[in-house]
C-alpha cells in the first residue's frame, strides 16, 4: 500500500540474506543458482536490464524476439535470478475487471478506467499464449477467481465500482458473474460470511518457473548475458557531441556501476520495482516499499483430491482490508497472502523492518504469521482442524513498489534519453507486467507510444512525479 510522507528513506539495495518463498524453497535445483554467464562483466552491451524478475526477463524477451532486435542484451541482477518479488508473490495472475473503475475513473477518467481494465484482460491472454507458444512448464492453471466481500461495508464499495463500470460500457456479459444472494455466495464460496461474489476469468502458475524459463531461453537462443549477485550502485550517463557546429547533435551513453566493474549502454532498462529510487532519486517518494507475507498451506482432507476448490479468490472486509490465495492443482498446497490489518505496527507493513529502516524481506511479522495459519479456519466452511502434517507449511515475506496512483511507471525516463523503467507494480504485477514489458520493447525499438498498446497513464510523465498526493473523491 502507498504511503505518504514528509520525506522517504532511500530504499537502498536489497538485503543479502532474504527469507525463502515456497517457489523459491521449491527452485534449489535450478541452474541459474549463482550463474554467470561470462566470468567477467563485459564492458559495453546495448542494452543494460537491471533486475531478472518478471519484468527484467519479459523485458528481454520481447526485445531479443523483436524484428529489431538490440545485439547484446545484459540483466544484472543484486541477488540469484528471480528473487525478488516475482519469486515471492502469491502465484497469481489476476485481473482487475471492474474492481478499479471507480478509483481508476476519478484519477484518470472514464475511457484511461475503461483501457487500464481491458488491458488487465489482454495481458492475461498474452500470458496464456506466450506459456504455450514457448511450452513453459510453470503449472500454469487458467480458470476463474471469485471475488468475495464477507461483510456490508466491502460489498456496497465492489457494487458500486461494478454498477459504474456497466454503466460505463464495460464488458461484463460472458466475462463477470455476479452473486448478489447470501446464500447462493455462501455456498459458490464456502466462505462462511459471504455477502456477495463475482466470478471471472483469471490464471494462477508458478512464478520462478516462468520466469527462469525465459531467462534460460533468452541464453540459449538469444545470447543473453545474466550476472547474478551483481548489484547496480550507481547509473550515470556521458553525452558524446556528434558534431563541432551543432552541440545538439549528440549521443548519450549510460555507465552502469557495479562492485565488479562497469558496463557502458546505448540503453537501460529500471526494471528495480521497490528499489527503482535507489538509482533513479526522481522516483524517491513516488514509489514506495511496502511488504508483504505470504503462506504455504497444506489443506485438510475437506479441502484436498476432489474437494480441492474449483476457484482462486480474493475476499474483502471493511474499507480495504483483503486476502487473497489459490490453490494448486498439481499438489493441493495452497498460497494464501495478506494478514495486513493484523500487523502491530505500520513501519512493519511498509516493509521498514531492519535498523536502517530500509525494505527487508529477511524476517517475517509474528502476528501476520498467526493470522494466516489460522484464516482458512476462520473464514472458510468445513475447514477441519489441521491434522499432523497439515496446515501452515511455511510463510514467508517479499518487497512490493507501491505508486500514489496504484498503476506502474513504465516508458522512458524524463530527460534521460536511453533511460527506461518498469517499476512500481503495487503488488498487482502479474496481471500487467507480461504485456507491459512487451509494449516497452516495441517502445525501445522504435515503436510510437500508440504502437506499445499500453494506457496512456502508464507513462512516467511530470504530471505523476510529483510530491502531493492526488486528490480524489473516493
Amino acid at each position: 500500500m502507498y504511503y505518504e510522507a514528509e520525506s522517504y528513506p532511500s530504499p537502498g539495495l536489497p538485503v543479502k540474506d532474504p527469507c525463502l518463498s515456497f517457489w523459491l524453497q521449491n527452485a534449489r535445483s535450478s541452474s541459474l543458482l549463482g550463474y554467470q554467464t561470462t566470468e567477467s562483466l563485459p564492458p559495453s552491451a546495448d542494452v543494460v536490464i537491471i533486475g531478472s524478475g518478471l519484468s527484467g526477463a519479459a523485458t528481454a524477451y520481447y526485445l531479443l524476439v523483436g524484428s529489431n532486435a538490440p545485439k547484446s542484451v545484459l540483466i544484472l541482477e543484486a541477488r540469484e535470478a528471480c528473487d525478488g518479488a516475482t519469486g515471492r508473490n502469491g502465484g497469481h495472475c489476476r485481473p482487475y475487471v471492474f474492481q478499479g473503475h471507480h478509483e481508476y475513473k476519478e484519477i484518470f477518467g472514464k475511457e484511461e478506467a475503461l483501457k487500464i481494465a481491458a488491458f488487465e484482460m489482454a495481458n492475461l491472454h498474452l500470458m496464456a499464449e506466450l506459456i504455450e507458444k514457448e511450452q513453459i512448464d510453470c503449472d500454469f492453471w487458467l480458470g476463474e477467481s471469485f471475488e468475495t466481500c464477507i461483510d456490508q461495508e466491502a460489498a456496497n464499495k465492489k457494487l458500486r465500482s461494478y454498477q459504474e463500470f456497466k454503466d460505463d460500457g464495460g464488458p461484463l456479459e460472458g466475462v463477470v458473474k455476479l452473486t448478489t444472494n447470501v446464500d447462493e455466495a455462501k455456498r459458490l464460496t464456502r466462505m462462511r460470511n459471504a455477502v456477495l461474489t463475482a466470478s471471472f476469468p483469471a490464471a494462477s502458475l508458478f512464478p520462478y518457473k516462468l520466469v527462469s524459463h525465459l531467462l534460460q531461453l533468452c541464453i540459449s537462443k538469444h545470447g543473453l548475458n545474466l550476472q547474478t549477485h551483481t548489484p547496480v550502485t550507481a547509473v550515470t550517463s556521458t553525452s558524446t557531441s556528434l558534431s563541432a557546429h551543432d552541440p545538439q547533435l549528440s549521443t548519450v551513453e549510460w555507465i552502469v556501476t557495479t562492485p565488479r566493474g562497469k558496463v557502458t549502454a546505448n540503453k537501460v532498462v529500471f526494471a528495480t520495482n521497490a528499489y527503482t529510487a535507489t538509482l533513479l532519486p526522481e522516483f524517491l517518494g513516488n514509489i514506495v516499499p511496502g511488504q508483504g507475507q505470504c503462506a504455504a498451506i497444506v489443506p485438510t482432507p475437506s479441502f484436498s483430491g476432489t474437494r480441492m476448490m474449483e476457484r482462486t479468490c480474493c475476499y474483502h472486509w471493511g474499507k480495504d482490508n483483503f486476502d487473497y490465495l489459490i490453490q494448486r492443482p498439481k499438489d493441493g498446497v495452497i498460497i494464501l497472502g495478506g494478514g495486513k490489518a493484523s500487523a502491530s505496527h505500520p513501519g512493519a507493513i511498509l516493509g521498514c523492518t531492519n535498523d536502517s529502516g530500509r525494505p527487508d524481506d529477511g524476517g517475517k511479522q509474528a502476528e501476520i504469521t498467526e493470522y494466516l495459519k489460522g484464516a482458512m479456519g476462520e473464514y472458510f466452511e468445513g475447514w477441519n482442524e489441521s491434522e499432523v502434517g497439515e496446515g501452515l507449511l511455511y510463510d514467508w515475506t517479499g518487497i512490493m513498489g507501491y505508486t500514489r496512483d496504484n498503476i506502474p511507471f513504465v516508458g522512458n525516463v524524463e530527460g534521460k534519453p536511453g533511460a527506461y523503467v518498469i517499476a512500481g507494480h503495487c503488488g498487482h504485477g502479474m496481471a500487467r507486467i507480461a504485456s507491459c514489458a512487451k509494449g516497452l520493447a516495441t517502445l525501445m525499438s522504435g515503436g510510437s507510444w500508440l504502437d506499445t498498446g499500453l494506457p496512456g497513464c502508464f507513462q512516467p510523465t511530470k504530471g505523476r512525479m510529483r510530491n502531493k498526493k492526488m486528490e480524489t473523491t473516493t
